[in-house]
C-alpha cells in the first residue's frame, strides 16, 4: 500500500471532543487517509488514561498504541465516516481509509467499539 497523500487531512479542535482530524479536500469512498505507527502493548498493562485513549485492539494477546499523525486524533461516532482497513503486522502500521465520501471540511470520524458505545451513551 503506498501512502496516503498528506493533504488529505489535518488536525484541529473538534466540537466533537478535543482535537479531531478534518478533510482539506472532497474525500472518495475507499481513499487511504492516513498510515499510522503502532506500538503493541500487553492487554493487561494498566496505562494512564493520556494513552488509553491512543489504544487500539490488535491481537489476541496485544494492543496497540497509535503514535504518529493523525491517526492519535480521530474521534468516535456510532456512525463513522472512516474505517482502518489494514493492519501490518511485521511494519506495526495500521490503515485508516474513507468508509463513505467526505466533504471538504468535515471531521473524520472512525467507530472505536461496542463497549466504547455503550460508556459514551451514543
Amino acid at each position: 500500500m503506498s501512502n496516503p497523500k498528506p493533504t488529505l487531512v489535518e488536525i484541529k479542535q473538534s466540537p466533537l471532543h478535543g482535537k479531531g482530524v478534518f478533510a482539506t479536500q472532497n474525500i472518495a469512498k475507499g481513499e487511504l487517509l492516513v498510515i499510522s505507527h503502532m506500538v503493541p502493548i500487553h492487554i493487561n498493562e494498566n496505562l494512564p488514561e493520556l494513552l488509553a485513549t491512543l489504544q487500539f485492539p490488535w491481537t489476541d494477546e496485544y494492543d496497540a498504541i497509535c503514535l504518529s499523525n493523525a491517526g492519535s486524533f480521530f474521534n468516535h461516532s456510532g456512525q463513522p465516516n472512516a474505517e482502518i482497513v489494514a493492519r501490518d503486522f511485521t511494519n506495526l502500521t495500521q490503515t485508516f481509509a474513507a468508509k463513505t465520501s467526505i466533504a471538504k471540511g468535515d471531521e473524520i470520524t472512525i467507530y472505536y467499539n461496542d463497549a466504547f458505545e455503550v460508556f459514551v451513551g451514543g
